[in-house]
């Protein structure tokens, strides 16, 4: 299904949907009916519904409710089934219930970095990083099942607090930052009480970080004292960085009491 972003169909629908005209449940249905109609490449048109989707979480973080609200519809539309009556798996998961491949997209978009070069290229790789958190954090504080993404969290903590900061390019302190601020703000609470391990590599830590893997009390607790080295020390330049790490450690604060 390779199609135009800009003359996708797909595109339109959610258009109307940020705009009031179509439902969530509508919309569901509706990019899902596009996105499998053609039964020979399923699964094509399933990952670009997903790089669509997220390219407008990227682009609209204003709508990032509203983009929520049509995976956790499309996760309860009904079983899809091919022309023969067959159930539609993609990896040994059901289509749509299990909303095949989204978290390997996710896993893709967490190998973004910030690049040198032009300024407004470095602007908007950081931009990107953030609005990615803040989303799959969004859909994390749905509570539904199929948003399993602590991972992504972790990853997150521990590129922008488990490395020494003169080890860390500016550009890239500039973007994992707010990222990991936008997880304690989305959901510090639930993040304050998980004690969630991962094997191996991981749920590792990073330089700084030589405790538990996973998450536990103690990380929570170094990752707070993190945030307030960052909102002091002179190797952070910027005052919107210092504030955004300094408001992190108010709200860690407050979640611990």
């Amino acid at each position: 299904m390779a199609t135009d972003e800009t003359t996708d169909p797909r595109l339109a629908i959610l258009q109307d949907l940020f705009s009031d005209s179509i439902s969530a449940q509508n919309s569901a249905e509706h990019l899902a009916s596009i996105s499998l109609a053609d039964e020979a490449e399923p699964e094509e048109g399933i990952t670009s519904l997903w790089k669509l989707i997220i390219k407008c979480a990227y682009e609209s973080p204003e709508q990032h409710d509203k983009l929520v609200e049509v995976l956790v519809q499309l996760s309860k539309l009904p079983d899809a089934k091919s022309s023969t009556g067959e159930p539609i798996l993609r990896h040994g998961k059901q289509v749509w219930k299990e909303l095949p491949t989204l978290g390997w997209q996710f896993r893709d978009e967490w190998n973004k970095n910030v690049p040198a070069g032009p300024l407004d290229r470095r602007q908007s790789a950081v931009s990107q990083i953030i609005n990615r958190d803040r989303f799959v954090a969004h859909l994390m504080a749905t509570e539904e099942p199929i948003f399993a993404y602590s991972w992504f969290a972790l990853i997150t903590l521990r590129e922008a607090l488990e490395t020494p900061v003169e080890e860390i390019a500016p550009e890239s302190l500039e973007a994992w930052v707010p990222a990991a601020v936008a997880w304690i703000s989305i959901l510090g609470k639930e993040i304050y009480e998980w004690n969630e391990e991962f094997d191996g590599a991981l749920g590792r830590g990073g330089p700084l970080w030589g405790g538990k893997y996973g998450f536990s009390k103690e990380r929570w607790q170094f990752w707070r004292e993190r945030f307030e080295y960052l909102s002091s020390t002179e190797l952070v330049s910027g005052d919107e960085l210092k504030t955004s790490a300094s408001e992190a450690v108010l709200m860690m604060q407050r979640i611990e009491k």
